[in-house]
């Protein structure tokens, strides 16, 4: 076993690049979607237990079926919709700077009976509070052979087609003018509806309001934008549709409680090669919902 002398100490023990900081919970049926802070900087696995769920990424819906799993990267712009009763997913959220161990992006795999064995060592090792190490050690064998799966087009159409829905149409429209002054009367006038048919319309296809999701998408830009320096946070809420920064770190704050700049500074702490991990969320085996912090 490597020593902490050659390798310096991470949360998952040695600095391997492999996945850190891991976190799993669960979310299912109707259950409303909390709108607070979010987890977009990190990597998030879902595997889809329940009935078949429509995933909006980016602007696009896609259909994910029963028993496939589907892996999201840091700050894309996501929402899983909740409209059906039996739709049950386990969420294993975790950071990783190496992406040779990653399943092909925006390509779903069916469980087989070895990933299915892999994800429930995985979750009984989370369950019984295993040490970090071995939870990345069993989390990098299982996205590994993901990985190897999604290679071979295990689920049938390899990488998923976005299908059309008027969530979708209006969500692209919505990602293509955050920049923009987006009112609910604007955007139902360009798509022929009225204003209350728009909200009844995209809340039915999605489980949350399109003015929900704007506000959500603003921010995710934001986080993305902050966590790379290369514009004035003034330059920022200016691009992501706010009007003065006073406003845009109102809104930031009431989303991710914290503030634009401490957000952009702990992002800094953690991307610098002496910043450190945050810790391991482990306590009760699998929770219902989420995390304190997510609108996943």
């Amino acid at each position: 076993m490597p020593s902490g002398g050659f390798f310096p100490l991470r949360t998952n023990g040695y600095d391997f690049d492999l996945p850190d900081n891991i976190l799993i919970f669960s979310r299912g049926g109707l259950s409303p979607v909390d709108g607070r802070a979010s987890i977009h900087h990190r990597h998030l696995l879902n595997l889809n237990l329940g009935a078949p769920c429509f995933l909006l990424l980016n602007g696009q819906r896609f259909r994910l079926e029963t028993g496939s799993c589907f892996l999201i990267y840091p700050y894309e712009n996501h929402l899983f919709m909740h409209t059906d009763p039996g739709i049950f997913r386990l969420m294993i959220t975790f950071e990783v700077k190496r992406a040779d161990i990653l399943p092909k992006r925006h390509s779903a795999t069916l469980l087989t009976h070895e990933t299915h064995e892999l994800a429930s060592r995985l979750l009984k090792a989370y369950s019984r509070k295993a040490s970090p190490w071995e939870l990345t050690l069993l989390l990098t064998l299982l996205l590994n052979k993901l990985r190897e799966e999604s290679a071979e087009n295990k689920l049938p159409g390899g990488n998923l087609l976005p299908d059309s829905s008027v969530s979708s149409e209006i969500a692209k429209y919505i990602l293509a003018h955050l920049n923009r002054t987006l009112s609910l009367e604007r955007i139902a006038g360009i798509f022929h509806f009225s204003v209350s048919s728009l909200r009844r319309k995209f809340l039915a296809e999605t489980g949350i309001t399109p003015g929900e999701y704007i506000v959500r998408s603003r921010i995710s830009r934001a986080m993305d934008e902050l966590s790379r320096n290369e514009r004035s946070i003034g330059e920022i809420a200016e691009y992501c549709g706010y009007s003065s920064i006073q406003a845009f770190s109102r809104a930031f704050r009431e989303k991710v409680e914290m503030t634009p700049l401490s957000y952009r500074r702990r992002r800094q702490l953690m991307n610098s090669p002496a910043g450190k991990p945050g810790r391991i969320f482990r306590g009760a085996p699998v929770r219902s919902g989420k995390p304190e912090g997510c609108f996943t």
